[in-house]
């Protein structure tokens, strides 16, 4: 059975068109002529007016279709969805153009999943060490609007299409301003990208240092992120691309975000260590003031650099502590003479970032 067809709507063909570059240049016979330089022009009734209007939009989607090589039909739903945002996930499997295997696919596809579902719960309850429990019905309805497409030529893309604006009400009885909106969620997961990218990129050219990832968390790096674009590819590089709704542009990157297989290994890697940090509680650093942070409207900080020893293990890293002004002076002293500090307390996976807030008594100059 051959699938319906999506119209064409004339005046969504020329807003995918402008937003793509093409100019329009004039008209011929009652057509609009629509130019791109180095593509030639494709014709564009202004209505449905004629019987032959039909073969003209069909013809230049059948142009933009082989000018972007990809399939009509994903052309299509591009002019039909003027407010969808649509991720691509770019995965390179060892196997010939267009194909995958099956476990691969399967992983690929919980993967891409559990990335909205983070991205998701960063925006509803804010950045977190380590998202735990059950997800919430606006979460869950919020994954329930995005749909998968399918593959496209050159390597195994999947696109994710998620609608930016709230779903209509249809009850009076509900309410829909509690609800997830498609847009904050890809700006979210856009940016914890970027953030996560850059981290790793950091860990990987770093001996693998993972306290990196420690200052994006209020950017949307968590345990969960890293644990789930790490098992996304299955140990292989792959890349994240953003194409923006048309009718609601972006001031963002528009560059692909790539991941080396070495950046796939250090995430690995951090996701583990983030979640036994946020699940420590207590904890002993002992090491040397690395830097001091005293800004308007936040608690004093500062980051020291050694051993961080919690009821699982002994790591070599830096951390935040959060301190009182006399000991915040203690610290910035011990920094000037090279002196080491002891501060023991309790971890607090809540914040923007991995804190350590003393014991009464838990801080002192060695």
């Amino acid at each position: 059975m051959n699938e319906p067809l999506i119209a064409i709507d004339p005046d969504n063909l020329v807003g995918y068109l402008a937003s793509r570059g093409w100019r329009h240049v004039g008209s011929w016979r009652g057509a609009m002529v629509w130019d791109l330089d180095t593509a030639g022009q494709v014709l564009v009734p202004p209505q449905r007016e004629y019987p032959d209007d039909e073969e003209l939009l069909q013809a230049a989607v059948r142009k933009l279709a082989r000018i972007e090589e990809r399939l009509e039909r994903e052309v299509l739903l591009d002019i039909a969805e003027p407010s969808t945002d649509t991720p691509s996930f770019i995965l390179q499997p060892e196997t010939p153009s267009g194909t995958i295997p099956l476990p691969a696919a399967l992983k690929a596809v919980q993967g891409i999943h559990d990335l909205l579902k983070v991205a998701a719960q960063t925006v509803e309850i804010g950045p977190r060490l380590l998202f735990t429990g059950q997800r919430s019905r606006y979460v869950d309805s919020f994954l329930q609007r995005v749909r998968l497409g399918t593959t496209r030529p050159g390597s195994y893309i999947f696109d994710a299409r998620v609608p930016t604006t709230q779903p209509p009400s249809t009850s009076r009885a509900f309410s829909w301003n509690n609800e997830l909106v498609g847009r904050e969620v890809m700006v979210a997961l856009h940016r914890a990208l970027r953030a996560v990218h850059t981290a790793a990129a950091t860990s990987a050219t770093q001996h693998n240092r993972l306290d990196v990832f420690d200052d994006h968390v209020e950017d949307g790096v968590s345990a969960n992120l890293c644990t789930v674009l790490s098992e996304l590819s299955g140990d292989h590089p792959f890349a994240v691309s953003f194409t923006w709704a048309r009718v609601e542009p972006v001031d963002l990157d528009p560059d692909s975000i790539t991941f080396t297989t070495h950046m796939v290994r250090a995430l690995a890697a951090a996701g583990k260590e983030l979640a036994r940090h946020a699940k420590s509680g207590r904890a002993t650093v002992v090491g040397e003031v690395d830097t001091l942070q005293h800004a308007v409207g936040e608690p004093l900080r500062v980051k020291i650099r050694g051993e961080l020893q919690s009821s699982s293990n002994v790591f070599r890293r830096s951390i935040w502590v959060v301190l009182d002004p006399a000991d915040y002076q203690r610290a910035f002293h011990a920094q000037v003479q090279g002196r080491r500090l002891r501060v023991t307390g309790q971890l607090d996976p809540d914040r923007r970032r991995l804190e350590m807030r003393p014991d009464p008594g838990g801080f002192e100059v060695l």
